[in-house]
């Protein structure tokens, strides 16, 4: 897949496209792509992807920086849609004055004058164009006016829901991981760094590596005690993870992301990890002492050494 920061460079005829932001490429996206790529294989055209970056609810301000968050990074985002067969991925920068272009406009200046658009392929709810007031049927009337290819792709669903990425941040953030995972069609996870803390649950026989994540827009979810795979120096493990402000041993009250890697006893200080959420097994509480907190633990890694069990680790 090629990737363009930009519509200037680029040139293609044929071409089979679809919009979005695409976060997290989930099930439902998925449909969506596949769709492009076989209409594209089957018209002799190149299948492509249009998003934005940044984010328009940031140019737009509808949502500060630091309240945004997304499930999948920018760099996770296109490794997913490459694995589709997309041949192009065009991430156009957002700005205040693509903002003002009626749908129509920006299909015919941006997608058929620019990128040489054949045949646009959206999604069930799909809407672009200023203030979002466009819907399929504006799709066809204008698709009629200016001689383009439409399809629409219909919603995947899970348990009877329709899958979207605003369902499945919801899930994330209210540690529903396996609902989650299910949406996504694969298991939600986050890289990061391990950097040096204060050692505390070396002291209570639980050793943990603190993770700095790579991104501050990633999704981290909710507070509480994890189950999960990790993927470090090119082997998997099994691991209990902690996300929240350690109310136990600090006063802090600033967020942490630990592990405690079962069955491992190496430094890994500043190598990258990636966690793979499985399940929430808990809550974080705040325990009467050190001895209530140990108690706990014993009982988490039983826990989560069950749940792992048939995980294919090594």
């Amino acid at each position: 897949m090629k990737i363009y920061s930009g519509i200037d460079t680029f040139s293609a005829t044929n071409v089979v496209l679809t919009i979005g932001m695409f976060d997290g490429v989930h099930r439902g996206h998925a449909k969506l792509l596949e769709e492009v790529v076989d209409r594209a294989k089957k018209t002799g055209g190149k299948s492509t992807v249009l998003s934005f970056w940044p984010h328009p609810r940031l140019v737009l301000k509808k949502k500060q920086a630091e309240e945004l968050k997304f499930i999948t990074t920018l760099n996770e985002k296109t490794k997913k849609i490459s694995s589709y067969g997309i041949d192009f991925l065009i991430l156009l920068p957002f700005s205040q004055e693509l903002a003002n272009y009626t749908a129509e406009r920006f299909i015919r200046e941006i997608l058929i004058q620019k990128l040489g658009m054949r045949h646009l392929v959206v999604g069930y709810n799909h809407r672009f164009g200023k203030d979002r007031l466009a819907d399929y049927h504006t799709y066809a009337d204008i698709s009629k006016r200016l001689g383009f290819g439409l399809s629409r792709v219909g919603a995947v669903y899970s348990n009877n829901t329709a899958i979207s990425s605003t369902l499945i941040r919801n899930l994330l953030n209210q540690g529903k991981i396996e609902e989650a995972n299910r949406m996504l069609g694969y298991s939600y996870s986050i890289y990061g760094t391990v950097t040096g803390g204060q050692k505390l649950g070396r002291r209570l026989g639980y050793p943990t590596a603190n993770i700095t994540p790579n991104e501050n827009y990633k999704l981290i979810p909710s507070f509480g005690v994890y189950a999960c795979l990790l993927h470090v120096m090119g082997k998997r493990y099994g691991g209990m993870l902690n996300i929240g402000v350690r109310p136990t041993v600090t006063q802090l009250n600033q967020l942490s992301v630990e592990v405690h890697i079962l069955d491992f006893n190496r430094d890994i200080y500043s190598e990258e990890i990636e966690v793979i959420f499985t399940k929430k097994i808990r809550d974080e509480k705040k325990f009467d002492g050190i001895d209530g907190l140990i108690k706990q633990l014993k009982i988490d890694e039983t826990n989560v050494r069950e749940i792992l069990q048939h995980c294919k680790l090594g």
